[in-house]
């Protein structure tokens, strides 16, 4: 197998692992309200899709650090408040992950 044939599969391993975080995160907002354990193991799982896909020194990982929300919500917020605070960061995290996928998808179809 030449590095062409196994970048592009690596790319397309990488699209695959961000879809899956995208189906699971539809999952999550379907089933309102959110369920803060699983998601905060959907965003640790994220974060992990990401370190695996771009490394841990990558900007990516930072970016979605703050997207998906590894600082605490605002103290006293009210429950439905951070429920839909949550929920918004969420679809736009799923915003970012779609742009990810594209990313990725034009540079499996334009190896260097």
């Amino acid at each position: 197998m030449n590095d062409a044939t196994l970048q592009k599969k690596d790319l397309n391993a990488s699209i695959a692992l961000l879809e899956k975080q995208i189906e699971d995160a539809r999952l999550l907002l379907d089933n309102r309200p959110l369920n803060a354990k699983l998601y905060a193991e959907w965003n640790e799982e994220t974060r992990k899709c990401f370190v695996k896909i771009y490394g841990m020194d990558s900007p990516n990982v930072r970016s979605i650090e703050t997207t998906v929300g590894a600082t605490p919500l605002w103290m006293g917020m009210p429950p439905e408040v951070a429920e839909t605070y949550q929920a918004s960061r969420l679809k736009r995290t799923i915003d970012m992950l779609k742009s990810c996928i594209v990313s990725l998808r034009w540079k499996s179809q334009n190896p260097k």
